[in-house]
């Protein structure tokens, strides 16, 4: 046999070598695959040490670096051992995090805010009206009238504050902090455990944006909290957009910086002396008004792609690190995450196709659902308005401090309707406009002309309940005002009351 001949035979042999390793190491992979995902399916805890959580308020400390993608630290300390969690935070790293901690910062500490800053406010207006606190001249004819501007700056700086400093002691979940990175057999011990961490907490948070139904892990979170909580699922599930942070900051200081106008400006010039910071107020409204408008039509674009990719969704379609680096990290093989996943999922649900099927039918109902009708919650709305309240205080306050009471009263009920019933209305009509005029314009210059076409047709809307306060003042006597409160509250009531049926009425047909 000649020399090439035995060559030929020689690397027919190598290759056949080497197809046989691959192969036998193939399945040795997969075997182990399909035991950690049987680990997983599981439910259990590895070890102890893993079930952990952390208070809440450690996320938001060092300006939230436990939840910055660009800050390398070590936040494990900061946890401890515990039986039970009583919420799980699902994100998305390739998400906006300061987002996120807007959102959460509202979530926890939002109803402490608006509490604490109601209550400075109260405060600064009964010491104001017993001649505690000094005042203010705006009216140049009459200057032994002192007008109130306490109410609401205490209430905004309080709100600030206790939004910013509170902390909130709710145990909670947070990969960053809770699994221990810098320790190799715990981290592999918490992943391992993960079904039963989501198992054993009482809530599951999925910190909404459009990158999370991209994530494996993600999807991975959500299926073990689903088979773990099947019979509650739709009380023990929050979902919250990453966009209500920003958009509950800017209607508050919004809101504020509108009042703050009507509680300062001094009539010294006049008409004259008026212009200036209306034209600023107006120009003001405008630009974040466009903003607003720009933000909320892009949410309820990205609501519809939820949909479809929902609808889709695919194991097969997300993205997980370990596929990202083709399976090797640190110059070494890893197992893939996905297949793991997908043999919990086969455990939980049967197939793939099952848990598909359940997200298609269930979870898309109710994540939607959420995302669309309880967001912009009444209770939200009138949290974000309440400076509208301490503004009235603030004129309330002002005519208490001279004795006239039958001044300060009606005032403090007009502005309890227009923070309570005026509020929500306008508010379901802009957040109405914005999802019917969603859909991107062609060109950018198109997009601007809309948002500021929605502005205008939203200052339309929001001059209505000037013009029928300044409508009920101005056709009783003025010696009535208690009449044209009564008028004005009852009207607004009926309109309220009208608006609270139709939206019933509309999520009982849905």
């Amino acid at each position: 046999m000649d020399e090439s001949h035995r060559s030929g035979e020689g690397n027919q042999s190598g290759n056949q070598d080497t197809e046989n390793t691959q192969g036998e190491a193939d399945r040795l992979r997969e075997a182990k695959q399909t035991k950690v995902a049987e680990k997983v399916a599981r439910m259990d805890i590895c070890m102890a040490e893993v079930l952990r959580a952390t208070r809440a308020h450690q996320a938001f400390q060092n300006t939230a670096e436990a939840l910055r993608p660009d800050f390398g630290g070590n936040f494990y300390s900061k946890s401890f051992m515990t039986e039970e969690i009583t919420c799980f935070w699902s994100h998305s790293w390739h998400g906006g995090h300061w987002m996120k901690v807007m959102t959460l910062l509202i979530h926890y500490n939002g109803q402490a805010a608006v509490l604490f800053g109601s209550l400075f406010a109260l405060v600064a207006t009964v010491c104001f009206s017993l001649g505690l606190l000094p005042g203010m001249v705006r009216f140049p004819e009459a200057p032994d009238m002192q007008w109130s501007t306490w109410s609401l700056a205490s209430g905004f700086t309080a709100a600030v504050f206790v939004l910013v400093l509170w902390r909130p002691q709710q145990l909670i979940f947070l990969d960053r902090i809770c699994i221990n990175n810098s320790d190799a057999e715990q981290k592999k011990a918490s992943i391992l455990s993960l079904g039963g961490i989501l198992k054993r907490s009482q809530r599951l948070m999925v910190l909404w944006d459009p990158s999370w139904c991209d994530r494996l892990w993600c999807l991975f979170e959500l299926a073990a909290f689903l088979k773990s909580k099947q019979a509650q699922k739709n009380q023990v599930l929050l979902v919250q957009p990453t966009i209500l942070g920003p958009c509950s900051l800017i209607n508050f200081f919004c809101v504020s910086f509108v009042m703050l106008p009507a509680t300062t400006i001094s009539f010294a010039g006049g008409s004259f002396g008026l212009v200036v910071p209306a034209l600023g107020v107006v120009l003001f409204l405008l630009i974040s008004g466009c903003f607003v408008f720009a933000v909320l039509r892009a949410y309820f674009r990205s609501l519809e792609a939820l949909k479809e990719r929902l609808q889709n969704i695919s194991f097969d379609h997300c993205r997980c690190a370990c596929c990202d680096v083709d399976h090797i990290i640190d110059q070494a093989p890893v197992l893939c995450d996905r297949e793991i996943v997908k043999e919990c999922v086969c455990i939980w649900f049967g197939s793939t196709e099952g848990f598909e099927d359940c997200i298609r039918s269930e979870v898309l109902e109710v994540v939607t659902s959420r995302l669309q009708d309880q967001v912009f919650t009444r209770q939200w709305i009138l949290a974000v308005h309440i400076p509208i309240l301490w503004a009235f205080f603030d004129f309330a306050a002002s005519y208490a401090l001279m004795g006239e009471y039958e001044e300060a009263l009606p005032l403090i009920i007009e502005g309890l309707v227009i923070w309570f019933c005026c509020s929500p209305i306008f508010v379901d009509c802009i957040t109405s406009l914005a999802c019917r005029y969603s859909q991107k314009a062609t060109s950018t210059c198109w997009e601007i002309l809309t948002n500021i076409s929605l502005v205008l047709l939203g200052s339309a809307l929001f001059s209505v309940t000037g013009a029928t306060y300044v409508l009920c003042q101005g056709f009783l006597p003025l010696d009535k005002n208690w009449y044209a409160t009564a008028v004005f509250g009852c009207l607004w009531c009926i309109l309220a009351l009208g608006h609270f049926c139709y939206k019933a009425s509309c999520r009982s047909h849905k």
